[in-house]
């Protein structure tokens, strides 16, 4: 049974997940944020218990979510490890999966399991003021175990936390994980900056009429740069292979328009917007 928990950083996501245990679930959090006006605001509001701005003592948590960039993932998992008890649950939050996975193995102790995570939640928005109880509500939850986790451990930890703050669990290997969100995150990510910068560059004018579809496309460029310089940092082969397809398809595109090929057009805005449509 899960009956204490540490959040190692309470912006969006940390705060979230926070906020999330404190509504659906018994579960007591230590709150670690080196800024203390967060600590201070979810002490205020009952969601943590004790925070604090770092851990450095003996922790009797029996698991410890790293909700830190992603550039910082392995080594706040290195620098907490020896304070957990044996059988503890350690997990992150991040975006990106192979290097973390890869690191952590490691040097991770035979007592303590480190599973893979990533909630398939957020907003262009940050910090904890941003958080939110219900953000994955009806999210997917994508967990990347080593082959040699324990059974018992995942299951306990899809059925007291996952399930219980209403998300979906989906189990995968990390590289297959790295390849899927950098197909549906990374580079939409990517395109959006480069919209946006294109737009502005050309004709910096037009963002005075911009609408709600260009707002819309280019929304996920308010994202923190810090935060996604990490993720495209960590999964940068994956992301170049991806872009150097887009860039394939884009020429056909191009070809399409210097040959008036009118019925490719269509039959490429059809297909997209057929794609679209399974999308729930």
């Amino acid at each position: 049974m899960i009956k204490k928990a540490v959040i190692v950083g309470l912006g969006l996501i940390g705060g979230s997940m926070a906020k999330a245990l404190k509504k659906y679930t018994d579960i007591d959090i230590i709150g670690v944020d080196i800024n203390r006006d967060s600590l201070q605001k979810a002490l205020e509001e009952g969601v943590i218990s004790y925070g604090v701005t770092d851990i450095d003592f003996q922790v009797d948590a029996d698991i410890v979510f790293i909700c830190t960039p992603v550039g910082k993932v392995v080594e706040s998992v290195k620098n907490i490890i020896h304070y957990l008890k044996r059988g503890c649950i350690v997990t992150d939050v991040g975006s990106t999966k192979k290097v973390i996975m890869e690191e952590v193995q490691k040097f991770l102790p035979d007592e303590i399991f480190f599973i893979g995570g990533h909630p398939m939640a957020g907003t262009e928005k940050a910090g904890y003021d941003n958080a939110d109880a219900d953000l994955f509500v009806n999210s997917n939850y994508l967990l990347t175990p080593f082959d040699t986790t324990n059974d018992e451990v995942l299951d306990l930890f899809i059925k007291e936390v996952i399930i219980k703050i209403g998300a979906k669990p989906m189990i995968m290997d990390y590289n297959k994980h790295d390849t899927i969100v950098g197909v549906i995150s990374h580079v939409p990510h990517i395109i959006s900056a480069i919209l946006t910068n294109f737009a502005y560059n050309k004709c910096n004018e037009a963002f005075k009429y911009a609408a709600g579809g260009f707002k819309d496309t280019t929304r996920i460029a308010l994202s923190q740069t810090e935060i996604w310089k990490d993720i495209i940092c960590t999964n940068r082969e994956i992301i170049l292979d991806l872009l150097k397809n887009y860039k394939e398809v884009l020429t056909d595109f191009i070809s399409y328009l210097e040959n008036d090929d009118i019925e490719s057009i269509q039959k490429f805005l059809e297909d997209a917007r057929k794609y679209r449509n399974t999308i729930t």
